[in-house]
């Protein structure tokens, strides 16, 4: 073989060489700068949304605080006997997390929470349940030793303290976001209920209830999405302090109330005339009797709005039915 085309050891011993040297250099000048910064990474779990501030956590505690005390007196007054009622806690857990939590079956009454969007859950454990029938049916307070779901007629007895514990929740929220809680249904079973999705953030309440050898607990469970999407902007303040301590929009609270009556409804009438008779004259009158009013029949009639004479009107026929036309308005105080 001819040895023109092959590399001698020097050459390849500096070709070797050479290429170690500009590694190293490499290698120094990336030393010499400084090392690229490495943004912070965050683990996001997208089945699951964010949950409230602490801010907001404080003042639930606040509010279900209140709630607990309502819900002692409510339910001693309904049951003729003392209950103690505490706060336990308040605490944000998935959906499925709380289901796994309470019994099955156990006493779950749905309610809706306008105006804030969704539905919401009262728990009565079932010895709180049965012992609250009990009660109810005249007995001493029996503690149930074998759970089972109630019949229709244990969920017509119960739900008169569910609507009590209810009216409770929206004397407490009155000052942070008012609620109008309304029984939806009833159920024994969390699951059944389906009030937030399982990987949904809710927020529980935990009660403990006390009463004679009774000891259970009541949760309220509301879903974290129903309270963001009411806007609360809750401050931690105590919801017990007397409306008046409290900053009201006078314009908003005018136009709920316009909002409510203008959808109440009022009894209108149309007075074409009077007259004065005896109590002997109204029992001896017969068919084909003719009354005299004093009232000419060009003269305008009044119109009323309830007590209130408010416009004065013309009667007019409009084919099958009478109809009265609007002449102009009147002022007269109402009188009861």
């Amino acid at each position: 073989m001819s040895t023109e085309g092959r590399v001698k050891q020097e050459e390849l011993d500096s070709l070797l060489a050479s290429l170690s040297t500009i590694t190293d250099h490499k290698r120094a000048s990336r030393r010499g700068r400084s090392a690229p910064r490495v943004h912070e990474a965050r683990v996001h779990d997208f089945a699951r949304g964010e949950g409230l501030p602490r801010s907001i956590m404080q003042a639930l505690d606040t509010i279900y605080t209140s709630f607990a005390r309502a819900t002692e007196t409510a339910i001693s007054m309904y049951l003729h006997t003392p209950v103690q009622v505490s706060l336990l806690s308040v605490d944000q857990v998935t959906y499925d997390q709380f289901v796994r939590s309470v019994p099955d079956p156990t006493v779950i009454a749905v309610f809706s929470m306008k105006p804030l969007p969704g539905n919401a859950l009262l728990e009565l454990n079932p010895s709180c349940g049965f012992w609250i029938i009990d009660r109810l049916l005249g007995g001493q307070g029996d503690i149930l030793k074998a759970p089972r779901p109630l019949t229709e007629i244990e969920q017509s007895l119960i739900e008169g303290a569910i609507s009590k514990m209810l009216d409770a929740l929206a004397e407490s929220w009155q000052h942070a976001a008012p609620i109008t809680p309304h029984l939806e249904t009833m159920s024994h079973s969390a699951a059944l209920a389906e009030i937030a999705k399982p990987a949904d953030s809710v927020v529980v309440s935990s009660l403990e209830l006390t009463a004679g050898e009774l000891t259970g607990v009541a949760s309220i469970c509301m879903p974290v999405i129903s309270l963001k999407l009411a806007g609360l902007t809750l401050d931690g303040s105590d919801s017990s302090k007397p409306a008046a301590d409290l900053p009201s929009d006078a314009a908003s609270t005018r136009s709920r109330i316009a909002s409510a009556l203008h959808s109440a409804p009022i009894t209108c009438g149309v007075r074409i005339g009077t007259m004065s008779i005896s109590a002997d004259e109204l029992s001896s009158l017969r068919e084909g009797d003719v009354l005299c009013l004093d009232q000419r029949l060009h003269e305008p009639a009044d119109f009323f709005v309830g007590k209130a004479r408010k416009f004065s009107c013309r009667p007019i026929d409009l084919g099958p039915t009478l109809a009265a036309e609007i002449l102009s308005e009147t002022s007269q105080e109402v009188t009861w």
